[in-house]
């Protein structure tokens, strides 16, 4: 991997949005914001959501899930949440397409290419 790059797009009880991006991936961890106010973060940053491929859900609370069903449903995104949160959000964020939802395992790591992400538990 020759680049990997962080940007903390928000972080707060407003609302929390992380973008992470490898030469292979780019992804979001959380979306607690509308998806206009993180498709110009983005832009912020020379970065567009067209160009995420996956969203990473960390917890069902709305300052990180408000544009997740948003999100998914305009730009196509893969999205990752553990069992427990998908249940959570149910109701929540409005329909996404079964193709375009995991369930990623407390205590597990998923694999994209040259991103490893690890899911834990914490209290």
């Amino acid at each position: 991997m020759d680049e990997f790059k962080v940007s903390m797009l928000a972080s707060g009880s407003s609302g929390n949005v992380t973008y992470i991006e490898t030469d292979e991936h780019r992804v979001l961890v959380d979306a607690g914001l509308s998806g206009k106010k993180i498709e110009s973060l983005m832009n912020s940053i020379g970065r567009s959501l067209n160009d995420v491929d996956s969203l990473f859900v960390t917890h069902e609370h709305s300052d990180h899930i408000q544009s997740v069903g948003v999100l998914a449903r305009k730009y196509g995104l893969n999205v990752y949440a553990n069992d427990l949160t998908w249940q959570a959000m149910a109701g929540k964020i409005g329909r996404i397409n079964d193709e375009q939802k995991f369930t990623f395992d407390v205590n597990s790591t998923k694999l994209l290419g040259d991103l490893d992400v690890e899911s834990f538990s914490v209290s």
